[in-house]
């Protein structure tokens, strides 16, 4: 659930991108990053995760890089930024040994089980499954900016592929308690 709750900045980008325009859109993404870096400090955790960080750095930046020198930049253009940073960090998590998953369950994982290769591959498991759906919304990102009459079927796409990891994650950490 805490990988969910990482993802809210995207949510809120997505929406608030939609109902009010880029700028409100990167710049509510980038306080609710804040607010969840902000409680994962003062919390058990007492350290931001690596989704949480990203996005506080992703979104602020972008606020800052769209007022000054893109106040044109189309929205796809955009996620398709937002996104392809997000799957390049999942990708570079796993490439350097640390799925980006392994820092939302340590909290509530027994220190002993950190380093057994059951939990670690279960992590490469989660991370890939999210790291694909990604890869999806990256290329539905792409094909919409190229081909703007593909909305919905990229919009479907991207829905499908961000719900298939969500339901695989909830089944499969099942699977490993059982």
């Amino acid at each position: 659930m805490n990988i969910l709750l990482g993802l809210l900045p995207f949510l809120v980008f997505a929406l608030l991108e939609h109902a009010a325009g880029i700028a409100a859109g990167l710049s509510g993404a980038a306080l609710t990053a804040l607010g969840l870096c902000l409680r994962d400090w003062t919390g058990p955790r007492q350290h931001c995760g690596v989704i949480e960080l990203l996005s506080l750095l992703l979104f602020g930046g972008l606020a800052v890089y769209a007022g000054v020198y893109a106040p044109n930049w189309s929205v796809m253009g955009v996620r398709l930024s937002v996104d392809a940073v997000l799957l390049g960090v999942m990708l570079a998590s796993m490439l350097i040994g640390r799925p980006f998953t392994l820092g939302y369950t340590r909290p509530d994982t027994e220190p002993a089980l950190w380093l057994s290769p059951r939990f670690i591959r279960s992590h490469y498991v989660v991370s890939g499954m999210w790291t694909a759906a990604l890869a999806v919304v990256v290329l539905a990102d792409a094909l919409i900016l190229v081909w703007p009459g593909t909305v919905l079927a990229g919009g479907v796409a991207m829905v499908l592929a961000l719900l298939t990891a969500s339901r695989f994650t909830t089944h499969y950490a099942a699977s490993l308690r059982a």
